[in-house]
């Protein structure tokens, strides 16, 4: 550990004697792997509504595929209760044979002072058929990386890396997480002409939104598992060009069939990773198909047709693009 008279922040955590902590100078970046994140509070809480951490992209070391995990609230189930945690997951399936002996370091970057404090677990990590995750539950205490004075949360900016030792590289892959608008009031209805003629399924037109071409696809007569009991309504992102291997569009957003009776409109809130190879998400069995059909529930009229404010999309965006692309972070 350097002599920096910046260390406070280090002296004041108490963890096991297997954890060590040290400084960084000159702003070295992780040799392994770099998660740039923006907006954090937003991130956070976007993706907390469903899981407790969030979850890099995968990077590669000694020829194996890895993730980190980090819990901005802390792993309760570890012990980790007002810190920041730290995992590292083997995504590779290992034979059941087969292990993998790891040294893991964390690091968080102190902006203010362009250095990283290093949170390092002395034990080796033993990675097998039954263990994929280990990690460091009390790795960091919120008070001390929220703190301003101490540089690591700075305009709601973040940085955090992994190192994995099993063979050395110095090739660093690096991620970008940022937020776009936090909610866009806008909304697409598609007014579906000739709805009792749709054989299988049909496409809306396509429309933009924060400056992405979506399009809907409906399934009057169910998909999949739902055929012939439930329509299916999804969300497609109609163009995918600048979504590269890895690349991951989060959205929230909210599909709507409007009830013509003014009664009570059928809608659901989605939350979807859009990528090049998982281009819409949404529901299978978004309303039953008597539900639909018969005039008195109001989503169709009586002279039989779905075709005035049949379909409404209201997108209440919380976006989210993660990339394995290095590029700076805007908000």
């Amino acid at each position: 550990m350097g002599s920096s008279d910046h260390l406070q922040y280090t002296l004041k955590i108490e963890s096991p004697m297997e954890i060590i902590r040290s400084i960084r100078s000159g702003g070295q970046p992780p040799t392994h792997y770099k998660l740039d994140i923006s907006s954090f509070s937003q991130v956070a809480s976007s993706l907390l509504s469903t899981s407790p951490f969030i979850e890099s992209t995968e990077f590669s070391v000694g020829g194996y595929r890895w993730v980190i995990q980090i819990y901005p609230n802390g792993n309760e189930k570890d012990n980790g209760d007002g810190h920041i945690s730290f995992y590292l997951k083997l995504c590779d399936k290992l034979p059941s044979n087969s292990f993998i002996n790891v040294i893991f370091r964390a690091l968080v970057y102190d902006q203010e002072r362009n250095k990283y404090l290093i949170i390092q677990d002395l034990r080796e990590k033993h990675f097998d058929a039954t263990n994929a995750i280990w990690g460091i539950s009390r790795a960091l205490p919120q008070s001390v990386f929220n703190a301003k004075s101490n540089g690591f949360l700075i305009h709601d900016r973040c940085t955090f890396g992994a190192e994995v030792f099993i063979i050395n590289t110095n090739t660093p892959t690096c991620a970008k997480m940022s937020s776009m608008d936090s909610k866009s009031t806008r909304t697409y209805t598609w007014r579906v002409e000739k709805f009792s003629e749709i054989s299988d399924n049909a496409y809306s037109p396509e429309f933009t939104i924060e400056g992405r071409i979506w399009k809907l696809h409906v399934f009057p007569n169910g998909y999949g598992a739902q055929k012939g009991k439930c329509l299916s309504l999804y969300l497609e992102l109609a163009q995918r060009n600048d979504l590269t291997a890895g690349d991951k569009l989060y959205a929230e957003y909210e599909l709507r069939i409007k009830n013509q009776l003014n009664v009570e409109d059928r809608c659901g809130t989605c939350r979807h990773a859009f990528e090049k190879s998982a281009k819409d998400g949404g529901r299978a069995n978004f309303i039953p198909i008597p539900d639909l059909l018969i005039p008195s529930k109001g989503f169709k009229t009586e002279f039989g047709a779905v075709n005035c404010h049949a379909w409404q999309l209201e997108v209440e965006h919380q976006l989210l693009l993660v990339s394995p692309q290095c590029m700076s972070v805007n908000k």
